[in-house]
């Protein structure tokens, strides 16, 4: 008898156990320092002043805003998120009303969100607009790269990726090269925005992060009812 409890016991945990093995999964996107924050578990983004291209009659502060992206961008991301700039330099301001009174210069303007993990990433998904387009990467180091510019032709905005007119998707099988950064613990997400041919600029992201081993249910579920019925043929010999 103590044999049999034994095997039907091991079974039991092993069943249950698929009932109670899960990962945890990180909601992240863009929203302003003042915006909404859509339920993300991420920091609001914030405007590197000093690593970015001068702005010609504005004085930039860290501070981001809720662009609105009209009928030329892409509509924010699954109302998770938000268009955001240092300013509205967006499609639905005039030329003469940007920050400063003129487009965003041509040249780099560098954004970034922080967030912290429980654990190694074992997954990761990012929705990526932009105009013109945009590198990212982890923690300050450009060799941290997610996703690499591309150019293209530039007509509203970039036609290859990411760009602001469809939504562009990674993730850890298309770019399994980020998985080994997102390590346990705190993380800053940085965007290098590319203003190409004058006009309007700005980002907007949505994400999922998921940390945790998850075993794979069937095995455990095959295994533990196997020793559950190995368990009661036992019993069954045994009274015989």
């Amino acid at each position: 008898m103590k044999l049999y409890s034994k095997i039907a016991g091991l079974g039991a945990v092993l069943v249950l156990s698929t009932a109670f093995t899960s990962a945890t999964s990180y909601q992240i996107g863009s929203y302003a320092t003042l915006g909404p924050s859509f339920g993300n578990q991420n920091s609001a983004m914030v405007f590197d002043v000093a690593g970015s291209t001068p702005i010609p009659g504005f004085s930039a502060t860290s501070a981001t805003v809720v662009v609105p992206p009209g009928t030329v961008w892409n509509s924010s991301l699954t109302g998770s998120s938000s268009w955001v700039s240092y300013g509205q330099t967006g499609p639905t301001t005039p030329q003469g009303s940007q920050p400063g009174g003129n487009f965003a210069p041509n040249g780099t303007y560098f954004f970034a969100t922080t967030f912290t993990l429980d654990a190694n990433a074992t997954a990761f998904t990012l929705n990526l607009l932009a105009d013109d387009t945009v590198n990212v990467f982890l923690d300050g180091n450009p060799s941290n790269i997610l996703e690499n510019f591309v150019p293209g032709l530039n007509g509203t905005c970039q036609i290859n990726q990411p760009n602001c007119e469809n939504v562009f998707t990674i993730n850890q099988l298309t770019n399994p090269g980020g998985l080994p950064f997102l390590t346990a613990g705190s993380h800053t997400l940085d965007f290098e925005v590319f203003q190409l041919a004058s006009a309007d600029m700005g980002l907007d992201f949505t994400g999922t992060i998921t940390t945790g081993s998850v075993p794979e249910p069937s095995t455990l579920l095959m295994l533990g009812t196997g020793l559950i019925g190995s368990a009661g043929a036992l019993l069954r010999r045994m009274r015989a």
